[in-house]
């Protein structure tokens, strides 16, 4: 783009101020200064996106699906109910060992009362001590038998539950596996869900690469269906399994994304990533860095404003990837820029104060 181009361009932005009231107490001009920051040659490595807490829910009864109260890209909280699996069968299960249970107590009852007769009639002489134990022994008989049936009843009613399916915890539904009216098998799964503010990128990196890291500098960590997101993160974040692949003498590495993106972004599992590995006597290069909100874009054109003694001046400028200097969010510029300039943070104040020179 030529100059003339870049001041048709000023121009309609600052003749765009004309009809926007600027406040008596205008947000002052604030610099940053374009960085130029060195990091090692790095090896580029393909992962993807996954979440540490994901899980595949099935069930362990058989029975028709009832209920399906969710679909793919739902949100749901712990405990909700997900699916209902026909429980008739339970049901009358349940019912059947109360019966049961409601004839061993009917026994007992009968068993003690003779137990504590015979008793009297023992104390009394009136009858044999064999026949006191063979009371005693009916009576311990049917205790027993209440005991295993009331452990029958707790097992119908295991068996009931589950045939109620609900979230272990909270997370977003990944895919679902049946559809309303399908019969629900033990061991196939129903649904998927994952905790999306628990996601990291699973990268396969050659075992002669691992030996070469430089453990005291950065990962590069890009996500470009993301914005062109990039973030480093200290080597010593990265988690290396402990195994390599039989075939490709590969070795899988996990990076945990930091929380503090997770509510600015739209991650999900499955994205793809690219984790560039510093490795160790590699020859370093350079790439220019401003605050990601000195940027602004017009069409396809991506401006800046480099601020010289007060005064800022339009640049137009070609931009790269995005990525985390700490907890600030910068954007790299592949040219228009040079080392140490002062970047104007805030576009709307470097516009606020030429259109007060201008008034």
């Amino acid at each position: 783009m030529d100059l003339s181009m870049c001041s048709r361009i000023f121009k309609s932005y600052a003749s765009l101020l004309l009809f926007v009231s600027i406040p008596a107490f205008a947000e002052p001009l604030v610099t940053s200064p374009v960085l130029n920051v060195s990091s090692a040659s790095l090896y580029k490595a393909e992962g993807v996106v996954e979440s540490a807490k994901s899980t595949q829910i099935a069930t362990e009864m058989q029975g028709g699906i009832t209920m399906l109260s969710v679909k793919a890209g739902d949100i749901v909280k712990a405990g909700q109910v997900l699916v209902r699996i026909d429980a008739r069968a339970a049901r009358q299960q349940i019912a059947g060992s109360q019966a049961q249970a409601a004839a061993t107590n009917a026994q007992l009852s009968a068993a003690k009362q003779a137990y504590e007769r015979k008793k009297r009639l023992y104390e009394k002489n009136y009858l044999s001590q064999a026949a006191l134990e063979q009371a005693e022994a009916e009576f311990k008989t049917a205790q027993a038998q209440v005991r295993a049936q009331q452990s029958n009843i707790s097992i119908a009613n295991v068996g009931a539950d589950l045939h109620t399916i609900v979230a272990p915890y909270s997370g977003v539904v990944a895919e679902v596996n049946v559809e309303l009216g399908d019969m629900a098998l033990p061991g196939n799964p129903l649904l998927s869900i994952y905790d999306p503010k628990v996601l990291r990128i699973v990268a396969s990196v050659p075992q002669n690469r691992i030996s070469q890291l430089n453990d005291n500098s950065d990962l590069n960590i890009e996500i470009p269906d993301v914005s062109k997101l990039s973030f480093n993160l200290p080597v010593k974040q990265m988690i290396v399994l402990p195994t390599a692949d039989m075939a490709s003498h590969q070795v899988k590495v996990r990076i945990n994304i930091p929380e503090s993106l997770m509510g600015t972004t739209r991650l999900s599992p499955g994205m793809f990533a690219r984790v560039g590995l510093p490795v160790v006597g590699s020859n370093e290069s350079s790439h220019l860095l401003v605050p990601a909100t000195s940027v602004m874009r017009r069409g396809e054109v991506s401006l800046l404003y480099i601020v010289k003694q007060g005064k800022p001046q339009l640049r137009q400028v070609r931009v790269g990837l995005k990525q985390m200097q700490g907890t600030a969010q910068y954007i790299e510029i592949l040219s228009g820029v040079e080392a140490g300039e002062q970047a104007a943070v805030n576009p709307l104040a470097a516009l606020n104060l030429i259109a007060k020179s201008r008034s």
